[in-house]
Order: C-alpha cells, then sequence, then structure tokens
C-alpha cells in the first residue's frame, strides 16, 4: 500500500499539526491553526468537508497529542492517528478505520490499499473501494465473433451487470461499526473511466478454450499484473474443455479464476446467474454450499443447480422464482429417509414427489434429482446420487472466503481446486 502523505500541510512533511512546517510542535503551530480555523482557510479544514468543525479541530489535536507520531500499529500504510476508529470516513487523515485491524472491514484487502491504492499503480480508490465495506473487485474480458456458425457476443451488458451488483449489495453480510449490510462488487468489463480493464479478447471465440491451460495464456497476456491479489479474473467465452461440452462454466474454489461459456444460449439473465454461479466457487462454496452433493430441493441457492438457471426459491415450493440470490441457511433439514412433506422446507408444505397430494405419513425418497422429482433409496437414475441422507441448507453469505487472494492467486497451501459446471442452460 502506498504510504500516507497529508495535501493540507504548510510544510507537506506528512505531520498534520505542524502548521509552520517546521519540523516541531509548538505554540506557533496551535496559533497558525487556529487563526486558519476562525477565518476558515481551506488549510484548517483537516477533514475535507468543507466545513469548519469539531472534525477539524480533533484531527488536529490528535495529531498535535501523538507528537505527530507516524507509528503505524497494524502497518496497513496508515498512521494511527489517522485511523479514528469510528467507521466515518472523512478523508486521509481521518479514516474512521480501526489502527490495530490492517483489514477493517474483512475483505481480504488491506485498509491503506482501499485508500491510497496499492505501491504497484492500481488505483482501488478511484474503483470505489471502501475500508468499511465489502469489496470485490472482477475483471471480465471476452469474445465477439463467429463461431459454430453463427454470430455470437459474449461481452456482457449494462442490465445483465446490474443484476449481479443488486444480488451483492442486497447481501445480508455485516460491515463494522453498524454500516449498512451488503458487498460492493466492482466489475471492469471496459466500460470506461476507472475501468478500463476489462476488454474484447482478438479474433473469433475459439470453439472452446482448456482450463486452465489456455485460460492461463490469455491471462498473461490481457491481465495487468498489479491486478494479482485484489481481482478476480473472468473470461466470456463459448465451451470450455472440449468442443460438445455444454457447461454453463468453470471455476476454481477458493482461487481467483473462472469461465463463463454460455454458447447460443448468452443473454442478461444467464451470464449474471452463471457469474454470481462461477464466481461463487472462488468464493468458496460449493454445489451443496459446504459440501458437493448437489440438486438438494432446500439449498436454496444459486450455487445449487436446481436454482442456477430457475433463480432461488421465494414461495418455499421448492421451484425457482427467478431471483438471483445465494442462499441464507433457513431451511429446514431433510431426511430422505423418513421425508416429511407437510412440514416441507420448514414452513409450507411441499409435494416433494409430485403425486398432487400432500402425503400424511413420511416415506423415504431420494429427492435431489434433476429428472425425476424423487426415486426410490438406492436409484440413482436422474438424480444426483442413490443414496438416502439427510440434506442440509447452507448459509452461504455468511461463509464467503475472504482470504483467497494474494499476489500468486490465491491463498491456499495446496495448488487451487477446479470445479467443473456441467449445467447447461436451455434458453435464453
Amino acid at each position: 500500500m502506498c504510504a500516507m502523505s497529508s495535501t493540507v500541510l504548510a510544510g507537506d512533511n506528512g505531520c498534520v499539526a505542524d502548521f509552520n512546517g517546521d519540523g516541531e510542535l509548538d505554540f506557533f503551530d496551535v496559533s497558525e491553526f487556529l487563526i486558519g480555523f476562525n477565518s476558515q482557510e481551506p488549510v484548517s479544514d483537516l477533514s475535507g468537508d468543507g466545513q469548519y468543525n469539531f472534525f477539524d479541530v480533533s484531527i488536529f489535536l490528535t495529531s498535535f497529542a501523538s507528537d505527530c507520531a507516524s507509528v503505524d500499529t497494524d502497518e496497513d500504510g496508515i498512521p494511527d492517528f489517522a485511523e479514528t476508529n469510528d467507521g466515518i470516513f472523512l478523508n486521509e487523515n481521518a479514516t474512521g478505520t480501526d489502527p490495530l485491524n490492517p483489514d477493517t472491514d474483512g475483505d481480504g484487502i488491506n485498509d491503506g490499499d482501499e485508500i491510497f491504492g496499492t505501491d504497484d499503480g492500481l488505483d482501488l480508490p478511484a474503483m470505489g473501494a471502501n475500508p468499511l465495506r465489502h469489496d470485490i473487485f472482477v475483471e471480465i474480458d471476452w469474445y465477439t465473433g463467429t463461431v459454430e456458425g453463427e454470430f455470437r457476443d459474449f461481452r456482457p451488458t449494462e442490465n445483465g451487470i446490474q443484476r449481479i451488483i443488486d444480488a451483492y449489495a442486497n447481501a445480508p453480510v455485516e460491515n463494522p461499526y453498524g454500516g449498512e449490510p451488503g458487498i460492493d462488487i466492482h466489475i471492469d468489463y471496459g466500460q470506461g473511466g476507472p475501468f478500463t480493464g476489462g476488454q474484447q479478447l482478438p479474433g473469433d471465440p475459439p470453439v472452446f478454450m482448456t482450463f486452465d491451460g489456455d485460460f492461463n495464456v490469455v491471462k498473461t497476456f490481457f491481465f495487468d499484473s498489479n491486478r494479482k491479489g485484489y481481482f478476480h479474473y473472468a473470461i466470456h467465452a463459448n465451451r470450455h474443455s472440449s468442443a460438445e461440452n455444454g457447461s454453463s462454466g468453470i471455476a476454481e474454489i477458493d482461487g481467483d479464476d473462472f469461465m463463463v461459456t454460455l454458447n447460443g444460449f448468452s443473454s442478461d439473465y444467464n451470464m449474471s446467474q452463471t457469474f454470481v454461479h462461477e464466481i461463487g466457487h472462488n468464493l468458496g462454496l460449493r454445489h451443496g454450499g459446504f459440501e458437493n452433493t448437489n440438486w438438494k430441493p432446500n439449498y436454496n441457492s444459486v450455487m445449487n443447480y436446481r436454482f442456477q438457471f430457475p433463480g432461488i426459491d421465494v414461495d418455499g415450493d421448492s421451484f425457482g422464482d427467478g431471483v438471483l440470490d445465494y442462499s441464507i441457511g433457513f431451511n429446514s433439514d431433510i431426511d430422505e429417509n423418513d421425508v416429511n412433506e407437510i412440514n416441507g422446507l420448514g414452513g409450507t408444505a411441499v409435494d416433494f414427489n409430485g403425486n398432487g397430494i400432500l402425503d400424511v405419513f413420511n416415506y423415504p425418497a431420494n429427492l435431489n434429482c434433476f429428472d425425476v422429482l424423487a426415486n426410490p433409496c438406492g436409484v440413482s437414475d436422474g438424480c444426483d446420487d442413490g443414496v438416502c441422507e439427510v440434506l442440509k441448507d447452507n448459509d452461504d453469505w455468511s461463509n464467503i472466503n475472504w482470504n483467497r487472494l494474494n499476489e500468486s492467486s490465491d491463498r491456499n497451501p495446496e495448488p487451487v481446486e477446479i470445479i467443473h459446471c456441467d449445467n447447461a442452460p436451455t434458453t435464453k
């Protein structure tokens, strides 16, 4: 992270209270501050809010009392005197952050990087970084052109991106100091301003790309090295792994790379549903939340193939309703050896086996299926497995892995796991 330097000092020596810039703190500094404060001179507006009030006096006194100490206890690049620990960001002299915690909001990005940008010139604050709110950064590169006999444009649109932004903004994820809950996801798809990294890749889309092979070749050329450890990297392309593969995407678990591969089914809706699914793997989530068991009727998440394209269930009938979200872990367990339709998912009764009635008596059934609603225990045809077991929901939002990135692309001691997502869209 960049070192802190004040922009309001006469001496410009890094000490807020040294108003005359002579390297000493004394009566003359107090006098000059008060003169400027009383006459409302901009040099005394230490908070930078255009007002002359308690905040300016507090910043001056804190700096003066600390003898302009440049102590940085948590080594985040922000002097302790500037980390006011009150959850109110005014400027670099009053950051609101915790002087004893280098990552106040717990999003895996140091406070200093979020306030000043990085030593390698990555301007995170211009991109919206906030040390008091969870941030995620993503770059999308994409292909556009003729493939498999037709024109396909995989560039994300503003409408599709907004669906993703809204889903994260509405997340029930707490932020420090009682701030508004939610996550700010910043997606660079070349839309301009500070977001100029996302780009159309040269040439027509290849029929398929290998992951990590072809993917890493492209990433080496088109992903700036100063973004490693801060940005996820996504390629929106035609297919992955093989020319016959209809899979919607592929991703690293607890990593930073993923692909969205919608071939002939690209649309704002399908893209946003798949993007949130694939980056969910980067965030540590599996197809069963905490496990790989898929198609669970009570795991109400876009990570679940049952709800990836239909959207999550909002009315309790175990079928999707078009809403883009991860699970909050609200649904009750289902014991497939003793299915209770009256209890349903913990509130509304559910006809799990689709026989048209609500069965009064409990029964055994394999419920995590895709081609049928239910099968007898031990039968795996059309199901994720043939085992009857206890199916569990998962609180996805509370189990995001915020420590997933570093300069070598991941924070795992072992190579990241790649998860193939063989769920394919059927409509746009």
